[in-house]
């Protein structure tokens, strides 16, 4: 459990990644949305002034030949960046568990004493001699 909800943290951290540090990452999900005609990905970002303040949006654009141009938007490549970064950040803490767990020592089970009779137990002659 506590696998999954790592990576779902650091699913979660890694909407930073591609919105503010590097939103050209949504050029990797090309494969997945450009077509056959348009193969080059292109991430443009659009800055909006307004009375709430500034904004910017990006957008993925497939270009090709001859000025074919499809917007493939930034919802659905950023829905492919959050899965992937989920499953890698999961996979890692998996590995390292599992190192983790193959590499600890085994612990031996504590040593029982030997068994221990009565203090003082009765012992009669017939024990000793033979008749």
């Amino acid at each position: 459990m506590t696998t999954l909800s790592t990576g779902l943290l650091v699913g979660a951290f890694s909407f930073v990644v591609p919105v503010a540090i590097w939103p050209g990452e949504a050029k990797l999900t090309a494969p997945l949305f450009c077509s056959s005609q348009a193969t080059e990905p292109m991430v443009v970002s659009d800055t909006f002034h307004d009375s709430e303040g500034t904004s910017t949006n990006y957008t993925l654009y497939c270009v090709g030949d001859h000025g074919i141009l499809t917007n493939e938007g930034f919802a659905l490549p950023m829905l492919v960046m959050l899965t992937a970064h989920i499953v890698i950040a999961t996979t890692l803490v998996l590995l390292a568990t599992l190192f983790k767990t193959r590499t600890e020592p085994v612990r031996d089970r504590p040593v029982q004493g030997p068994l221990q009779s009565e203090p003082n137990p009765h012992i009669s002659t017939e024990d000793y001699f033979e008749y």
